[in-house]
């Protein structure tokens, strides 16, 4: 497995990968080289570390900043990708700030945490994100140079494209625009189209 910085390989490593799955053979070339991608695969096909791989790669941990931001639809899902990331980010040398942000959590400590202090890589949920970035106006995406779009189709039917696409207008011009989806509906096409510039799928 090529990886590019050792604390990674040992992180995969540890955690059991032998070799990489169809779709981190895809993905991790070309998000390394910065290419917008439409992900199209089922979940349990290693997706997940298919773009925590190469974000890894790509953040600096002397940049006290957001680096790498994740949205996904669901708490549950916002907790299984946390998990991964901090499993790989515990072998890092240097401190990678990881912040997860869902409902149910007490929200007066984040403002404060992040009023103090930026994440490096940014995990939530849709509705929690827009609320922090554009309502409170705490968390500071804008320096993000990877967005994430996780299980995306579920992510529309239940309503939270346009906080996705809302979030995405706050970015850098220059931004990679990611998108995971078990499928690709049509309806979906038109917000891709607005989203990404000639992503590769």
């Amino acid at each position: 497995m090529n990886v590019e910085k050792p604390f990674i390989k040992n992180a995969i490593e540890h955690l059991g990968f032998k070799s990489f799955t169809d779709v981190q053979e895809q993905i991790i070339p070309l998000m390394r080289q910065q290419e917008d991608v439409i992900g199209c695969s089922q979940t349990g096909t290693g997706k997940t570390h298919a773009f925590l791989i190469p974000i890894f790669e790509m953040i600096d941990p002397s940049k006290e900043q957001v680096q790498a931001v994740i949205t996904t639809p669901t708490r549950e899902l916002a907790n299984q990708i946390y998990k991964a990331a901090t499993q790989i980010g515990d072998y890092a040398e240097e401190y990678i700030d990881i912040r997860r942000y869902v409902g149910g959590r007490d929200k007066n400590k984040e403002i404060e945490r992040l009023t103090k202090k930026q994440p490096m890589i940014v995990i939530g949920t849709p509705g929690k994100l827009h609320d922090l970035v554009l309502q409170e106006r705490v968390l500071n995406i804008h320096t993000a140079n990877t967005f994430i779009v996780d299980e995306a189709d579920m992510t529309m039917d239940q309503g939270f494209l346009p906080n996705v696409f809302d979030l995405t207008e706050t970015l850098k011009k220059d931004t990679q625009l990611c998108v995971f989806s078990a499928t690709i509906p049509e309806q979906m096409r038109p917000f891709l189209r607005k989203l990404m510039s000639q992503p590769k799928e």
